[in-house]
């Protein structure tokens, strides 16, 4: 980013601190679990209409998609998570979620506002030196992921770039951190099938025990 560009963009957050506090606090306190955020959807495409720009809702409904600046030349996207998780809030903040066992407890409610953040000041600057993409990305927290239905609605197309940040409580206020390669470990769903000869249950000692097995297997694998 250009000195230019980065005094554009402290100068929109040192005028719009509050309206993204707002923006956070509101998604914060209207969680929706993956592939139902609907009414975040609508939030954020109106935020967006609301600074000039022309957001695309997905085509299953949730997620959205918003370009601007040079339509030539490279583009790069900017992609944050939407969804939240299927737990309890008890933080006991005055903007706690409103929804029962839904909560935004893996920060995506912050990462939305960031990018909201991110987008109005990249666009309030006169001009950019690449196309920006924006991409609120739903489903981010099941298995397939939200990811896939992106990439299929063609969001990719085009980017020669891609970043994205998650929250990390390791990290002080106001600190930022990068490496190379990964940071944390990615989920995936594993399905084991055992099999063992019948037998009847008043002759355990002619049979195999398929719970006793099924325990081994899951103390025996690293990290259950």
């Amino acid at each position: 980013m250009s000195e230019s560009l980065s005094a554009v963009a402290e100068q929109w957050l040192a005028e719009n601190t509050d309206a993204l506090v707002r923006w956070r606090r509101h998604i914060h306190e209207h969680p929706e679990l993956a592939r139902q955020e609907h009414a975040t959807t609508e939030y954020v495409a109106a935020r967006l209409a609301e600074a000039g720009l022309n957001p695309k809702v997905l085509p299953g409904g949730t997620g959205v998609t918003c370009d601007f600046g040079p339509e030539d030349g490279p583009r790069v996207a900017l992609r944050a998570d939407m969804d939240a998780l299927p737990m309890q809030e008890r933080t006991g903040a005055a903007y706690s979620s409103t929804v029962p066992n839904v909560a935004h407890a893996c920060g995506h409610d912050a990462h939305t506002a960031i990018l909201l953040g991110a987008a109005m000041a990249l666009n309030s600057a006169p001009s950019l030196p690449s196309g920006v993409r924006l991409i609120f990305q739903p489903a981010e927290e099941v298995m397939p992921g939200g990811a896939i239905d992106v990439v299929a609605a063609g969001a990719m197309a085009g980017v020669t770039r891609i970043f994205a940040l998650h929250c990390d409580p390791r990290l002080e206020v106001g600190k930022v951190a990068i490496r190379a390669g990964a940071i944390t470990s990615a989920a995936d769903t594993v399905e084991i099938t055992l099999h063992s000869p019948g037998g009847h249950t008043s002759r355990p000692h002619l049979t195999a025990d398929l719970v006793y097995g099924l325990g081994t297997v899951i103390t025996g694998l690293p990290g259950c």
